[in-house]
């Protein structure tokens, strides 16, 4: 019985320096203490990792597949094809000569692109207002120029492609807001003289 009354007395009497110096001594539970410390913001940088890869990789294949389209039009393969005895449109060119070139992880409803042709080089209007870069295409298709030109034509073809972004956003302060998110806006741009090769259809 009085055991039992010294240890009820200790513990309303608080804890001793000795106990305070076990507690700060006692290492037990300090990884799980570590690990979510450090989880979130090792998430966060795995995520960030794959983001900005996965940026790039968008931006390297788009590149890709305006040079490979570019090419097509120059040797005037695009203005000798026909969907109906009528030459391409501007939904019949992404869908079926530039969005089959994209990877199956890049979405070609967010494919946008703008061609033009012009009789002489006019690539001055192509400029941003800072002078900083080129102006990206705009991202509805339908508001977006398409003339292929023919034989001899100067063309411009540029073509965007909004990859999304979650934790990089702050990296890119020239990020895009598309579809309600904060997304990079990759672009690509060629330009090229078509050859002299006979066609009956100019894509204009």
């Amino acid at each position: 019985m009085i055991g039992h009354v010294n240890s009820s007395f200790r513990r309303l009497a608080g804890p001793s320096p000795r106990n305070c110096a076990n507690l700060i001594h006692d290492s037990r539970g300090f990884a799980a203490v570590e690990f979510g410390l450090i989880a979130l913001p090792f998430l966060l940088l795995i995520v960030a990792i794959l983001e900005y890869s996965y940026g790039n990789f968008a931006q390297s294949r788009l590149d890709a597949v305006v040079q490979q389209a570019s090419r097509q039009i120059m040797t005037g393969y695009v203005q000798n094809q026909s969907v109906g005895g009528k030459a391409l449109d501007a939904n019949q060119f992404r869908t079926k000569i530039m969005c089959p070139k994209l990877p199956a992880i890049m979405n070609c409803a967010d494919l946008y692109v703008d061609v033009q042709a012009f009789d002489t080089p006019d690539y001055g209007s192509f400029v941003n207002a800072t002078k900083s870069g080129l102006k990206p295409p705009q991202l509805d298709n339908s508001k977006n120029a398409y003339c292929v030109g023919g034989a001899k034509k100067y063309v411009v073809i540029r073509a965007a492609y909004p990859a999304p972004l979650l934790t990089t956003a702050l990296i890119f302060p020239s990020s895009t807001t598309y579809k309600g998110r904060k997304t990079r806006l990759v672009q690509s741009t060629a330009t090229f003289k078509n050859e002299p090769f006979p066609t009956s259809n100019v894509g204009c």
